[in-house]
């Protein structure tokens, strides 16, 4: 267990010293219209997302998280955020996506 947090410590060091952090990993924004509440179920997101970053409970409901964050010395950071809520049967309750990423637009259903 000691040499794995060493290894951990010595590749989070090397990334900083290249100048750039990634967390989580990347995910589908196209098909985030495509999510319907009260339609949409687990199974779908997992099929669409994999598995999410983190798993919570907001309100006595599921969430599932999906997160992308980039943080970097030398071209600034940027984060995006896939936070879902699921209700007892397992269909999506809400969803709220998030980014700073200076190449994507978020727009409303119409």
């Amino acid at each position: 267990m000691k040499t794995f947090f060493k290894l951990s410590a010595f590749f989070i060091l090397l990334s900083g010293a290249a100048g750039c952090i990634t967390v989580g990993r990347e995910f589908s924004t196209s098909t985030i219209p495509g999510i319907i509440i009260g339609t949409t179920t687990m199974n779908e997101i997992r099929g669409t997302y994999g598995e999410p970053y983190r798993k919570g409970i907001d309100d006595g409901d599921l969430t599932w998280t999906y997160v992308r964050y980039r943080i970097s010395v030398f071209s600034g950071n940027y984060t995006r955020d896939l936070y879902i809520k699921f209700d007892k049967a397992g269909v999506v309750r809400s969803y709220s996506y998030n980014t700073s990423f200076p190449d994507e637009e978020v727009s409303v259903k119409p």
